[in-house]
């Protein structure tokens, strides 16, 4: 993955007349007019072979879907420029118009939940797919209001090659949305100097006078990329997605790579990333690896 990933190219939203579709294009214009980057949203006609007498009535549906997306897009920015809007139904499944979207995009945002699931999923088949396989970082929007004006930008990192790239992605936003970045490690999860090393309450003002100093080399880097941006360290002994979720409660975006330190070989979506995507009340980006 380039750079130029991270900045170039269109948001594209995944669009099935769902509310946490609508809320994902609502979030995905306000990101696109931040970026003065185009909005493509998609809809998938896709049907078995033997059910073609219904093709003309779902491609209704998915025009309708989208007609009522680029309305909540329009109303949700106030710029100068309207933001440029293209739509499209497409005849392939939802997971794999996405992915293939995904190799030319800025950014791929989506509901956690489509139309089809019920109110007890809290996390749909298409979004865990895509937080598995995206090739560009996917934001997962739920149909709750998202936070903005000064709400901080929360990110956790490990240490890893995933959590590093995660701490420069919320870093960019957090510059760009003129926003504090809170960077939470959850050092219990294991030591980065050592990690054969408990953690134990008696042992904890030691160890966590070595984590911060740590965590402080940790950004030294981003801190020289973006000097105006006010950074909140928080050094927890806690597990991390329990962390993160509490440091996100008041967040407007929660970023995290799709895979730590914690991972094996071939992971491609760790078990800390599944939580926090699953029960974060917040915008989450998942920051995917480096291929």
């Amino acid at each position: 993955m380039t750079a130029s990933r991270f900045t170039d190219g269109p948001v594209v939203v995944g669009i099935d007349g769902s509310a946490t579709a609508r809320a994902a294009a609502r979030w995905a214009a306000r990101d696109a007019a931040l970026h003065r980057s185009e909005i493509g949203m998609i809809a998938s006609a896709n049907l078995s072979a033997d059910e073609p007498h219904v093709l003309d009535p779902l491609r209704d549906r998915c025009e309708h879907a989208l007609a009522e997306a680029r309305r909540v897009v329009e109303d949700s920015t106030d710029t100068p420029d309207p933001l440029k809007i293209t739509t499209q139904v497409v005849d392939s499944p939802p997971i794999a118009a996405l992915l293939d979207a995904s190799d030319r995009a800025r950014l791929v945002v989506v509901g956690n939940r489509g139309h089809m699931a019920g109110h007890r999923v809290v996390l749909g088949s298409v979004t865990t797919a895509l937080a598995e396989y995206c090739r560009c970082p996917l934001t997962v929007v739920r149909d709750t209001p998202a936070h903005w004006s000064q709400a901080n930008v929360v990110v956790g990192t490990d240490g890893s090659p995933g959590g590093r790239r995660a701490v420069s992605a919320a870093f960019a936003a957090a510059a760009l949305r003129s926003v504090p970045v809170t960077v939470v490690h959850a050092w219990c999860d294991a030591d980065v100097a050592d990690m054969s090393v408990p953690c134990t309450v008696s042992d904890w003002p030691t160890h966590r006078s070595r984590a911060d100093a740590w965590l402080d080399d940790e950004l030294a880097e981003e801190r020289r990329r973006y000097p105006q941006v006010t950074i909140r360290c928080a050094v927890t002994r806690d597990r991390p997605a329990r962390a993160l979720l509490d440091h996100a409660q008041a967040a407007q975006l929660l970023v995290v790579g799709a895979c730590g330190r914690g991972g094996f070989a071939g992971m491609r979506l760790g078990s800390t990333s599944l939580s926090v995507l699953r029960s974060a009340r917040c915008p989450v980006m998942v920051v995917p690896h480096d291929r």
